[in-house]
């Protein structure tokens, strides 16, 4: 429970923001996972956003038809933005909600929902801005990306160290929790290509609180990762450069947000 400046105890308001592209197969067991913890976490107010990213397959139906059976919001971008642009977006909707904590949670299944209370948890009790949810922290176990994406994790990681200090291992997780004033920052500053590893620059030159948390997660259900092992040099190559150039920019303004605004 969280008190407001006039003492009234009211309960934290949580909001999951989906970002979905082609993930028609995935989006009924994601949005099935998200309601069950909602009905055992009614001590939380919840709001589930999923931005549908420009999908070509039969996500827009599919999530049409979640949303008149579920307390979901449905956001259709008529053509694709990206991740980044997408991410963005759905926290400008969970910032203007006023949430307490905003998850971001992929559409393509591998993010556990049970998993969620553990990744607010030190969030909600103030001793982060924003908690990563980890395939390679200790105690975490489940499935891990291919040998490729692995590699290059541990040179993202080794660059945002060498760069800003990041301590964090599983820099490519889309599985995170971000406080309010972190919240606002990314509906404000958001990298549009790939925003999981470039993120990490101005958020910790900014001075936010970053805790890695272990997570068990769950191999893709259905459909393609965006990043096929043919591009993977390509992506290596320019996210490298992209923090580099993170790193000349001047740092956005942090802006506080109370509860009740």
């Amino acid at each position: 429970m969280l008190r407001t400046p006039r003492g009234t105890v009211t309960k934290p308001r949580i909001a999951v923001v989906v970002p979905a592209y082609n993930e028609a197969a995935n989006l009924p067991g994601v949005i099935a996972s998200l309601q069950q913890l909602r009905q055992r976490r009614d001590d939380w107010c919840w709001s589930v956003t999923v931005v549908n990213d420009g999908s070509t397959d039969d996500t827009a139906d599919v999530l049409a038809q979640l949303a008149e059976k579920h307390p979901v919001t449905a956001i259709h971008c008529p053509v694709n933005i990206g991740i980044g642009g997408a991410v963005q977006l759905g926290f400008q909707v969970a910032v203007e909600w006023g949430a307490d904590v905003t998850v971001q949670l992929d559409g393509d299944g591998q993010h556990p929902a049970e998993a969620i209370p553990t990744l607010v948890e030190p969030v909600l009790a103030g001793r982060a801005d924003v908690a990563v949810g980890s395939r390679y922290s200790k105690g975490a176990g489940g499935a891990v990306s291919n040998v490729g994406r692995q590699l290059g994790t541990r040179l993202f990681s080794w660059l945002l160290r060498l760069a800003v200090g990041c301590k964090v291992k599983d820099v490519t997780s889309g599985f995170r929790a971000f406080g309010r004033e972190a919240a606002v920052y990314v509906s404000r500053h958001y990298p549009d290509d790939y925003p999981e590893v470039e993120s990490y620059v101005p958020l910790l030159r900014a001075g936010f609180d970053i805790e890695e948390i272990p997570v068990q997660m769950s191999p893709r259900k259905g459909g393609r990762s965006s990043i096929s092992t043919l591009l993977s040099p390509y992506f290596v190559v320019k996210v490298a450069l992209a923090v580099l150039v993170h790193l000349t920019r001047a740092i956005p303004e942090r802006k506080k947000r109370s509860r009740d605004t």
